[in-house]
Protein backbone atom coordinates (compact mmCIF):
# COMPACT_ATOMS: atom_id res chain seq x y z
CA UNK A 1 0.00 0.00 0.00
CA UNK A 2 2.94 2.47 1.05
CA UNK A 3 4.37 1.67 -2.17
CA UNK A 4 1.42 2.35 -4.31
CA UNK A 5 1.11 5.59 -2.46
CA UNK A 6 4.93 6.43 -3.18
CA UNK A 7 4.45 5.88 -6.87
CA UNK A 8 0.92 8.30 -6.94
CA UNK A 9 2.93 10.58 -5.43
CA UNK A 10 6.02 10.49 -8.23
CA UNK A 11 3.80 10.38 -10.74
CA UNK A 12 1.87 13.46 -9.47
CA UNK A 13 4.59 15.21 -9.43
CA UNK A 14 5.96 14.01 -12.95
CA UNK A 15 2.79 15.61 -14.55
CA UNK A 16 3.11 18.82 -12.68
CA UNK A 17 6.50 19.28 -14.66
CA UNK A 18 6.24 17.48 -17.83
CA UNK A 19 4.07 19.55 -19.77
CA UNK A 20 5.13 22.80 -21.92
CA UNK A 21 6.99 25.80 -20.03
CA UNK A 22 4.81 29.02 -20.76
CA UNK A 23 6.98 32.00 -21.97
CA UNK A 24 5.87 36.09 -21.84
CA UNK A 25 6.42 38.25 -24.51
CA UNK A 26 7.91 41.60 -23.93
CA UNK A 27 5.56 44.59 -24.47
CA UNK A 28 6.63 46.45 -27.87
CA UNK A 29 7.38 49.73 -27.45
CA UNK A 30 5.82 52.31 -29.88
CA UNK A 31 7.76 53.79 -32.67
CA UNK A 32 9.29 57.02 -32.67
CA UNK A 33 8.86 59.34 -34.93
CA UNK A 34 12.69 60.80 -36.72
CA UNK A 35 13.60 64.03 -35.95
CA UNK A 36 12.29 66.49 -38.47
CA UNK A 37 15.59 67.64 -40.65
CA UNK A 38 17.70 71.26 -39.07
CA UNK A 39 17.42 73.38 -41.71
CA UNK A 40 20.60 76.10 -41.28
CA UNK A 41 19.53 79.44 -41.51
CA UNK A 42 20.76 80.92 -45.40
CA UNK A 43 23.27 83.81 -44.33
CA UNK A 44 22.69 86.84 -45.93
CA UNK A 45 25.38 87.87 -48.45
CA UNK A 46 28.10 90.31 -47.05
CA UNK A 47 28.11 93.37 -48.78
CA UNK A 48 31.22 94.49 -51.05
CA UNK A 49 33.34 97.35 -49.31
CA UNK A 50 33.39 100.30 -51.11
CA UNK A 51 36.42 100.54 -53.68
CA UNK A 52 38.16 103.27 -52.26
CA UNK A 53 38.67 101.29 -49.01
CA UNK A 54 42.01 100.62 -48.34
CA UNK A 55 41.13 97.00 -47.34
CA UNK A 56 39.42 96.92 -51.20
CA UNK A 57 42.90 98.78 -52.89
CA UNK A 58 44.65 95.93 -51.41
CA UNK A 59 43.25 93.07 -53.12
CA UNK A 60 42.06 95.12 -56.36
CA UNK A 61 44.24 93.63 -59.21
CA UNK A 62 46.85 96.48 -60.93
CA UNK A 63 47.36 94.29 -64.36
CA UNK A 64 49.21 97.24 -66.33
CA UNK A 65 50.77 96.58 -69.54
CA UNK A 66 53.28 97.94 -71.85
CA UNK A 67 55.24 100.83 -70.87
CA UNK A 68 55.70 102.65 -74.36
CA UNK A 69 58.30 105.31 -74.33
CA UNK A 70 57.43 107.88 -76.72
CA UNK A 71 59.36 111.05 -78.15
CA UNK A 72 62.41 112.70 -76.47
CA UNK A 73 61.88 115.44 -74.58
CA UNK A 74 65.22 116.41 -73.74
CA UNK A 75 68.80 114.91 -73.34
CA UNK A 76 70.25 115.64 -69.55
CA UNK A 77 73.65 114.76 -68.03
CA UNK A 78 73.98 111.19 -67.52
CA UNK A 79 70.14 110.48 -68.87
CA UNK A 80 67.43 110.78 -71.35
CA UNK A 81 64.14 112.09 -70.64
CA UNK A 82 61.25 110.89 -73.30
CA UNK A 83 57.20 110.91 -72.98
CA UNK A 84 56.10 107.95 -71.73
CA UNK A 85 52.69 106.36 -71.64
CA UNK A 86 50.67 103.01 -69.70
CA UNK A 87 47.56 101.50 -69.56
CA UNK A 88 45.09 101.77 -67.01
CA UNK A 89 41.69 100.62 -66.31
CA UNK A 90 41.14 100.14 -70.03
CA UNK A 91 42.72 103.84 -70.68
CA UNK A 92 45.79 105.10 -71.95
CA UNK A 93 47.86 107.27 -69.13
CA UNK A 94 50.72 109.76 -70.06
CA UNK A 95 53.52 110.85 -68.41
CA UNK A 96 57.50 111.02 -68.64
CA UNK A 97 60.10 108.71 -67.98
CA UNK A 98 63.99 109.87 -67.33
CA UNK A 99 66.62 107.01 -68.63
CA UNK A 100 69.87 106.77 -67.20
CA UNK A 101 72.41 105.99 -69.84
CA UNK A 102 73.66 102.19 -70.33
CA UNK A 103 71.67 98.90 -69.82
CA UNK A 104 70.74 99.11 -65.77
CA UNK A 105 69.15 97.46 -64.33
CA UNK A 106 68.68 100.50 -62.64
CA UNK A 107 66.42 100.86 -59.42
CA UNK A 108 62.99 102.95 -60.08
CA UNK A 109 61.60 106.63 -58.58
CA UNK A 110 57.95 106.87 -59.29
CA UNK A 111 57.34 111.21 -58.32
CA UNK A 112 53.97 112.08 -57.95
CA UNK A 113 53.64 115.97 -58.70
CA UNK A 114 50.95 118.19 -56.19
CA UNK A 115 47.78 119.46 -57.21
CA UNK A 116 47.68 121.80 -60.01
CA UNK A 117 44.47 122.94 -61.93
CA UNK A 118 44.43 120.94 -64.96
CA UNK A 119 44.87 123.98 -67.58
CA UNK A 120 47.87 125.60 -65.61
CA UNK A 121 49.70 122.05 -65.64
CA UNK A 122 52.59 121.24 -67.82
CA UNK A 123 53.76 118.08 -68.60
CA UNK A 124 56.86 117.50 -66.05
CA UNK A 125 55.70 119.71 -63.80
CA UNK A 126 57.01 119.46 -60.27
CA UNK A 127 58.29 116.43 -60.32
CA UNK A 128 61.17 116.82 -63.03
CA UNK A 129 63.05 118.89 -60.15
CA UNK A 130 62.37 115.68 -58.02
CA UNK A 131 62.67 112.67 -60.43
CA UNK A 132 65.81 114.16 -63.09
CA UNK A 133 68.29 114.70 -60.86
CA UNK A 134 67.88 111.20 -59.74
CA UNK A 135 68.37 110.27 -63.01
CA UNK A 136 71.56 111.63 -63.44
CA UNK A 137 73.14 109.89 -60.59
CA UNK A 138 71.61 106.38 -62.04
CA UNK A 139 67.85 105.95 -61.21
CA UNK A 140 65.03 105.75 -63.63
CA UNK A 141 62.32 108.45 -62.95
CA UNK A 142 58.73 107.76 -63.98
CA UNK A 143 56.24 110.54 -63.51
CA UNK A 144 52.57 110.06 -64.43
CA UNK A 145 50.37 112.91 -65.27
CA UNK A 146 47.56 112.85 -63.11
CA UNK A 147 44.25 111.07 -64.94
CA UNK A 148 42.66 113.80 -66.92
CA UNK A 149 46.18 115.87 -67.33
CA UNK A 150 47.88 116.11 -70.54
CA UNK A 151 46.43 113.15 -72.58
CA UNK A 152 45.93 110.72 -69.54
CA UNK A 153 42.38 108.72 -69.98
CA UNK A 154 40.18 109.38 -67.33
CA UNK A 155 40.57 107.65 -63.77
CA UNK A 156 37.55 104.80 -62.52
CA UNK A 157 34.58 107.21 -62.15
CA UNK A 158 33.83 105.24 -58.93
CA UNK A 159 36.81 106.49 -57.24
CA UNK A 160 37.51 109.78 -55.13
CA UNK A 161 40.39 111.62 -57.46
CA UNK A 162 43.45 110.73 -54.94
CA UNK A 163 42.50 106.93 -55.31
CA UNK A 164 42.41 107.14 -58.62
CA UNK A 165 45.45 108.30 -59.26
CA UNK A 166 46.61 105.62 -56.58
CA UNK A 167 45.41 103.12 -58.82
CA UNK A 168 47.02 104.48 -62.25
CA UNK A 169 50.10 104.77 -60.34
CA UNK A 170 50.36 101.69 -59.14
CA UNK A 171 49.33 99.50 -62.68
CA UNK A 172 52.25 102.07 -63.48
CA UNK A 173 54.26 100.03 -61.56
CA UNK A 174 52.44 97.06 -63.25
CA UNK A 175 53.74 98.30 -66.50
CA UNK A 176 57.60 98.08 -65.57
CA UNK A 177 58.35 94.59 -65.73
CA UNK A 178 58.10 95.30 -69.69
CA UNK A 179 61.07 98.10 -69.47
CA UNK A 180 64.41 95.52 -69.74
CA UNK A 181 66.27 98.42 -67.69
CA UNK A 182 63.98 98.69 -64.98
CA UNK A 183 64.52 96.71 -61.24
CA UNK A 184 61.47 96.25 -60.30
CA UNK A 185 62.76 94.69 -56.84
CA UNK A 186 63.96 98.54 -56.17
CA UNK A 187 60.94 100.97 -56.36
CA UNK A 188 60.47 104.15 -54.44
CA UNK A 189 57.60 106.61 -54.16
CA UNK A 190 58.03 109.93 -53.72
CA UNK A 191 55.47 112.50 -53.65
CA UNK A 192 55.13 116.42 -53.31
CA UNK A 193 52.16 117.89 -51.38
CA UNK A 194 49.07 115.71 -52.65
CA UNK A 195 51.53 113.58 -54.47
CA UNK A 196 53.01 112.69 -50.73
CA UNK A 197 48.92 111.55 -49.70
CA UNK A 198 49.41 109.49 -53.45
CA UNK A 199 52.48 108.15 -51.90
CA UNK A 200 51.01 107.99 -48.48
CA UNK A 201 47.94 105.61 -49.43
CA UNK A 202 50.25 103.13 -51.72
CA UNK A 203 52.55 102.19 -49.30
CA UNK A 204 50.15 100.71 -47.13
CA UNK A 205 48.66 99.19 -50.54
CA UNK A 206 51.44 97.82 -52.33
CA UNK A 207 54.32 95.93 -50.61
CA UNK A 208 56.23 96.56 -53.87
CA UNK A 209 56.99 99.73 -52.88
CA UNK A 210 60.39 99.64 -51.15
CA UNK A 211 60.82 103.35 -49.69
CA UNK A 212 59.21 106.91 -49.60
CA UNK A 213 60.25 110.26 -49.20
CA UNK A 214 57.02 112.52 -48.89
CA UNK A 215 57.80 116.00 -49.92
CA UNK A 216 55.76 118.55 -47.81
CA UNK A 217 52.79 115.59 -48.05
CA UNK A 218 49.09 116.47 -47.29
CA UNK A 219 47.61 115.20 -44.21
CA UNK A 220 47.55 111.17 -43.88
CA UNK A 221 44.22 111.54 -41.91
CA UNK A 222 41.99 111.87 -45.31
CA UNK A 223 39.10 114.51 -42.97
CA UNK A 224 41.82 117.17 -43.27
CA UNK A 225 42.38 117.61 -47.05
CA UNK A 226 38.75 117.23 -47.55
CA UNK A 227 38.09 119.92 -45.24
CA UNK A 228 40.31 122.40 -46.44
CA UNK A 229 40.35 121.40 -50.25
CA UNK A 230 37.82 118.42 -51.12
CA UNK A 231 34.66 119.79 -50.17
CA UNK A 232 35.19 123.08 -52.46
CA UNK A 233 35.55 120.40 -55.54
CA UNK A 234 32.75 118.06 -54.93
CA UNK A 235 33.42 116.31 -58.04
CA UNK A 236 36.54 115.42 -56.57
CA UNK A 237 34.92 113.38 -53.84
CA UNK A 238 32.94 110.40 -56.16
CA UNK A 239 30.93 108.17 -53.41
CA UNK A 240 33.03 109.66 -50.69
CA UNK A 241 30.68 112.11 -48.99
CA UNK A 242 31.65 114.64 -46.39
CA UNK A 243 33.45 113.60 -43.52
CA UNK A 244 30.35 114.56 -40.91
CA UNK A 245 28.47 112.36 -43.38
CA UNK A 246 30.68 109.06 -44.06
CA UNK A 247 33.35 109.24 -41.27
CA UNK A 248 33.83 105.48 -41.65
CA UNK A 249 34.73 105.81 -45.45
CA UNK A 250 37.37 108.13 -44.64
CA UNK A 251 38.23 105.92 -41.27
CA UNK A 252 39.20 103.45 -44.05
CA UNK A 253 40.64 105.90 -46.82
CA UNK A 254 43.27 107.30 -44.38
CA UNK A 255 46.49 105.72 -44.45
CA UNK A 256 47.45 106.80 -40.90
CA UNK A 257 45.04 104.24 -39.51
CA UNK A 258 46.98 101.73 -41.46
CA UNK A 259 50.94 102.38 -40.87
CA UNK A 260 52.72 99.23 -39.21
CA UNK A 261 56.00 97.82 -38.79
CA UNK A 262 57.56 96.15 -42.04
CA UNK A 263 56.35 98.57 -44.39
CA UNK A 264 58.50 100.83 -46.14
CA UNK A 265 60.94 103.57 -44.49
CA UNK A 266 59.58 106.71 -44.85
CA UNK A 267 61.79 110.00 -45.12
CA UNK A 268 59.31 113.11 -44.52
CA UNK A 269 61.17 116.73 -45.82
CA UNK A 270 58.96 120.17 -45.34
CA UNK A 271 59.75 124.03 -44.67
CA UNK A 272 59.57 125.64 -41.72
CA UNK A 273 57.22 128.50 -43.43
CA UNK A 274 55.40 126.14 -45.52
CA UNK A 275 51.92 128.26 -46.50
CA UNK A 276 49.94 125.30 -47.21
CA UNK A 277 50.51 122.67 -45.08
CA UNK A 278 50.04 122.63 -41.43
CA UNK A 279 53.13 121.72 -39.67
CA UNK A 280 50.75 119.78 -36.96
CA UNK A 281 49.39 117.54 -39.72
CA UNK A 282 53.06 116.54 -40.34
CA UNK A 283 53.53 116.34 -37.21
CA UNK A 284 51.17 113.75 -36.87
CA UNK A 285 51.99 111.46 -39.40
CA UNK A 286 55.62 111.54 -38.24
CA UNK A 287 54.06 110.68 -34.81
CA UNK A 288 52.09 107.92 -36.38
CA UNK A 289 54.66 106.54 -38.77
CA UNK A 290 56.90 106.22 -35.52
CA UNK A 291 53.92 104.54 -33.44
CA UNK A 292 53.50 102.07 -35.85
CA UNK A 293 57.03 101.20 -35.81
CA UNK A 294 57.73 102.82 -39.44
CA UNK A 295 61.69 103.23 -40.32
CA UNK A 296 61.19 107.20 -40.14
CA UNK A 297 62.59 110.56 -40.15
CA UNK A 298 61.24 114.56 -40.64
CA UNK A 299 63.46 116.67 -41.27
CA UNK A 300 62.43 120.40 -41.26
CA UNK A 301 63.67 123.24 -43.81
CA UNK A 302 64.68 126.43 -41.98
CA UNK A 303 63.24 128.96 -43.98
CA UNK A 304 61.84 126.84 -46.56
CA UNK A 305 58.49 127.50 -48.18
CA UNK A 306 55.70 125.04 -49.75
CA UNK A 307 57.96 124.70 -52.88
CA UNK A 308 61.26 124.39 -52.25
CA UNK A 309 63.66 126.33 -54.17
CA UNK A 310 67.70 126.72 -54.60
CA UNK A 311 69.55 124.96 -51.93
CA UNK A 312 66.89 124.36 -50.61
CA UNK A 313 65.05 122.21 -52.48
CA UNK A 314 68.91 121.31 -53.56
CA UNK A 315 69.71 119.96 -50.13
CA UNK A 316 66.17 118.13 -50.29
CA UNK A 317 67.00 115.87 -53.21
CA UNK A 318 70.02 115.06 -51.97
CA UNK A 319 68.69 114.15 -48.53
CA UNK A 320 65.82 111.81 -50.40
CA UNK A 321 68.73 110.38 -52.60
CA UNK A 322 70.60 109.19 -49.56
CA UNK A 323 67.37 107.88 -47.82
CA UNK A 324 66.15 106.01 -51.10
CA UNK A 325 69.46 104.82 -51.81
CA UNK A 326 69.84 103.36 -48.07
CA UNK A 327 66.23 101.39 -47.98
CA UNK A 328 66.61 100.47 -51.72
CA UNK A 329 70.73 99.17 -50.74
CA UNK A 330 72.12 100.48 -53.84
Amino acid sequence: MRRLVGLLAVLAAAACTAGPTATRTAPTAPPVAAPAPTVAPTPLPTPPLPPYYIESLRTRPYPGGKLEIGDVMFRGQGYTKYHMSWPSGGQTMTGTISLPDGGGPFPVVVVNHGFIPPDRYWIGQDSGIFGDPMAAHGFIAVAPNWPGYSGSGPAPADLPQIVGQVVTALDLVSSLSSLPQANTDRIAFVGHSNGGGIAEIAMVVDPRVKAVVLQAPVSSDMTDNARKWWLQRPDSLAGLGSPDADPDGYRHLSPRGYFQRGQAPVLIIQGTVDHTIPADWTNATYAALQRAGVPSKLTWVDGGDHDLTGSNLADAVAAQETWIRQALGV
